[in-house]
């Protein structure tokens, strides 16, 4: 994730735009009073500020043209460069924020910004299968052909500004296919964030990626997990069966609302078995089983 920093021409045409007493049709302006500087011509956005119920006092909050104009910077782009927008403010978890999509020809963006501060909270960037032609290479492609995980891995976290971080954590990066193309799944985490991206396995190409700052807890440090076997011994002693008696096994390390956990399945005969385990103490938080 970029730092966040305001595009000094957007901020100043905005800045004009209010001294020059521009007219609230001109600016894209709601109903309610507010003013969006997201939406090209011929596409206004869609904004409300009206009711927010328990919201602090709204004379503390950053203009919404500034929360677009924060998200915009983060993302790199102009508002003339947007073929669609949508944005207003809201009240979240007992905190009042700005959301905002905007979209591309061929990408989609949505931004959660504190209205106080002016904070991203959240973010999610999406060109999945935009790119067909990248699509069939991929799908096509031998192993020979693709990306190792460290490139891909290196790829994320470059991309996040975290390559010289030393506290980043990684969950997962593992090769899985998408819509017919191989991609790598790569999850992270540092000790105020959690970081989610897909990565072409051919090109090395981000398709998506989300970011999430938002009462995040890190998960218990590798040191303290358990390991996979131990996993699979809790819950086939729980589920009272023999592991000579299982077929199909599968073993994952995940995370669940910030919180890493193994997912254990197997089946036994018609009948299938599926646990989730906590990494850190070896609790069983969930489990099923299914009679085909």
């Amino acid at each position: 994730m970029k730092k966040t920093t305001l595009l000094a021409p957007l901020a100043l045409t905005l800045t004009l735009a209010l001294t020059t007493g521009c007219s609230a049709a001109a600016m894209g302006s709601s109903a309610a009073g507010t003013t969006s500087g997201l939406s090209p011509a011929g596409s206004p956005s869609s904004n409300t500020t009206a009711g927010i119920a328990g919201s602090a006092d709204s004379s503390e909050y950053i203009a919404q043209s500034d929360a677009e104009s924060i998200a915009l910077a983060d993302a790199g782009l102009t508002a003339d460069a947007l073929a669609g927008s949508y944005s207003r403010l809201e009240y979240d978890d007992g905190r009042a924020v700005y959301d905002i999509e905007f979209w591309t020809a061929d990408t989609e963006y949505d931004y959660e910004i504190d209205a106080v501060s002016g904070e991203i909270l959240s973010m999610d960037y999406d060109a999945d299968n935009h790119n067909r032609q990248s699509a069939t290479a991929s799908s096509s492609a031998g192993s020979s052909d693709l990306i190792s995980e460290d490139d891909a891995r290196l790829t994320a976290l470059t991309h996040a500004g975290l390559a010289e971080r030393s506290d980043v954590q990684f969950v997962q990066c593992k090769l899985d296919r998408d819509d017919g193309r191989q991609v790598y799944d790569v999850e992270f985490y540092t000790t105020t964030a959690e970081y989610d991206y897909e990565i072409d396995a051919v090109t090395g190409e981000i398709l998506s990626y989300d970011y999430d700052a938002e009462h995040y807890t890190a998960p218990a440090a590798s040191g303290t997990q358990i390991t996979s076997d131990d996993a699979k011994r809790i819950a086939l002693e729980h589920a009272g069966i023999a592991e000579a008696d299982a077929t199909r096994f599968k073993v994952e390390l995940d995370e669940d609302d910030g919180r890493q956990v193994y997912e254990v399945e197997w089946e036994v005969g018609r009948t299938e078995y599926s646990y989730e385990i906590s990494a850190a103490d070896g609790s069983i938080l969930n489990y099923e089983t299914d009679h085909d």
